[in-house]
């Protein structure tokens, strides 16, 4: 038998009342919080699951970290799936509630029962064909880290949240590693390879950037990106250096694709025939919408495009 091989999904439903009343009280507190659009939930998880199921049923248990709530499609009982809560995982309890998913990533290695070497996946996220776990790894232990063609934020103080804690987490980079000798690039919007001993190597050497990240309610500028440390940690550390593969990855290619949806219906469509056709290895389509209603024409083309290329009811799935 192989290496066991675990999925794991963070996943929350920005519709229920209960989430929707903690995120308000809290966010009024906090002048640059974000909107509730960005907790949307337009059933990705259900067809990432799909995707999962189908295109790689070496998967051996697929882990769901959320804060307490748990799809009404889902069958929890199934021997693939273990629901995990934000409280199983941080090691504070008073940092939570969270609304933090840099926060929720720093605690990915804590789930228990996952196996050493994991697959992580946004729940936008998709497997568009079979792969197999040499897409993410390497024989000799390595592995292979997805990067765009997209130069890293390095300004920490302008931008997004997002941007500038992209920016803090080169600079910490840096720090540990020195210099890099190309530009660092943007992660791909792909499925991300991680080793959980890697990762408690990583908060042993940087328990008080963890313990920072992770006590953080919403996104902050001085957070650490996971998949940045990581990544980066593995093409740029001496003793890991060698082992590894950052891989620059073309989007509307067999590879990738990544689509962010907008205001632009036109590209959209063109992005959607592209994937049906291609149909890339790993695929995103991110919900940046903002200020509009669930049943806006661009988010309904997301959800009958999800329908259209997964279309097969995961074993996961309740009838």
């Amino acid at each position: 038998m192989g290496e066991q091989i675990d999925a794991v999904y963070t996943w929350v439903d920005g519709s229920d009342p209960e989430f929707q009343d903690s995120f308000r009280s809290y966010a009024s507190a906090q002048p640059d919080a974000p909107g509730l659009s960005r907790f949307r939930n337009n059933d990705e998880l259900r067809y990432s699951l799909r995707s999962v199921f189908r295109f790689a049923p070496w998967i051996r248990r697929i882990h769901i970290l959320t804060n307490g709530q748990v799809p009404s499609w889902l069958d929890s009982s199934h021997e693939k799936i273990h629901l995990v809560t934000h409280a199983e995982v941080f090691p504070d309890p008073e940092c939570l509630p969270t609304f933090n998913s840099n926060a929720i990533e720093m605690c990915l290695h804590r789930i228990p029962g996952l196996s050493r070497r994991f697959i992580y996946f946004n729940d936008d996220v998709f497997l568009g064909r079979n792969v197999q776990p040499s897409d993410f790894f390497l024989k000799g232990g390595g592995q292979k880290v997805f990067v765009q063609n997209t130069r890293l934020p390095s300004d920490p103080d302008h931008g997004s949240s997002r941007d500038r804690a992209c920016a803090y987490t080169q600079n910490v980079l840096t720090q540990l590693w020195g210099p890099p000798s190309v530009p660092r690039r943007l992660p791909a919007h792909t499925p991300q390879a991680y080793d959980r001993d890697i990762l408690l190597h990583l908060e042993s050497m940087l328990q008080s950037e963890f313990q920072k990240t992770a006590s953080h309610r919403f996104r902050s500028r001085d957070d650490l990106v996971l998949s940045v440390l990581y990544g980066y940690s593995l093409s740029e550390a001496i003793e890991e250096r060698s082992r590894h593969e950052l891989l620059s990855l073309m989007g509307l290619s067999r590879d990738y694709s990544f689509l962010m949806l907008d205001d632009n219906f036109a590209w959209a469509m063109r992005v959607y025939l592209d994937i049906l056709l291609k149909q890339p290895r790993f695929f995103c389509i991110n919900d940046d919408m903002t200020g509009v209603p669930p049943h806006h024409p661009l988010l309904l083309s997301l959800r009958t495009f999800l329908r259209l290329y997964f279309p097969w009811r995961a074993a996961a799935e309740r009838g």
